[in-house]
């Protein structure tokens, strides 16, 4: 199988259902690029799983993904900030921020791909994983999609630490930006529908 086992190719071919939606919707997910010959490969990847199905593993996904992002939360950052900041007041931003940047780093770094690997082995069945014929260029694809997740939750991860220290030093009120900015990322979701809609009845 090319080093690839059954449940990897089940998650990958998950992963391939979601990004041929956003494509097939002529919407682009940023950060996440491919070639012709990945997206042919994706779809036909993507073939054997329903809607149904990929909506359960978006689901499943999420829960488990909560659960772990909740012990994370309460196993490891809660215990590790009481133990290194004992006296909040005397809590240094610099610190409580690298802190909480590496935290989140670990539960979405390990966590994403622990409950996609789960839901996949839940949803994807013998019945999906028996359908998914493997190809050559299966690993390759899969080790794409893995450093694009990952680079993702380092631009992320690296933009929180200068984020919190900069509404911290000034003394930022978040609520009216992050009121604007949720509206703002709303009203940028409906025009890409919209242009999606429209490319679609053109085609």
């Amino acid at each position: 199988m090319n080093g690839m086992t059954g449940s990897a190719l089940a998650r990958l071919a998950f992963w391939a259902k979601g990004m041929v939606s956003i494509n097939d919707a002529r919407m682009e997910w940023p950060g996440f690029s491919y070639s012709d010959a990945e997206w042919a490969r994706m779809r036909t990847l993507s073939e054997p799983i329903g809607t149904g199905t990929y909506q359960l593993f978006t689901i499943v996904n999420a829960a488990i993904f909560i659960a772990i992002a909740a012990l994370g939360m309460f196993g490891v950052f809660l215990p590790l900030a009481t133990l290194l900041f004992p006296v909040p007041a005397q809590t240094s931003a610099l610190k409580f921020s690298l802190l909480l940047a590496a935290c989140a780093f670990l539960i979405i770094g390990l966590g994403l791909p622990i409950s996609m690997r789960l839901s996949a082995i839940l949803v994807g069945g013998k019945t999906v994983r028996a359908a998914l014929v493997p190809a050559s260029s299966d690993e390759a694809l899969a080790a794409k999609v893995s450093w694009q997740i990952n680079r993702i939750m380092l631009i992320l991860c690296g933009l929180l630490v200068p984020g919190i220290l900069l509404f911290i030093a000034y003394d930022i009120q978040a609520g009216p930006i992050i009121t604007a900015l949720k509206w703002l990322a709303i009203a940028l979701m409906a025009v890409s529908t919209l242009t999606g809609i429209a490319r679609q009845r053109k085609s």
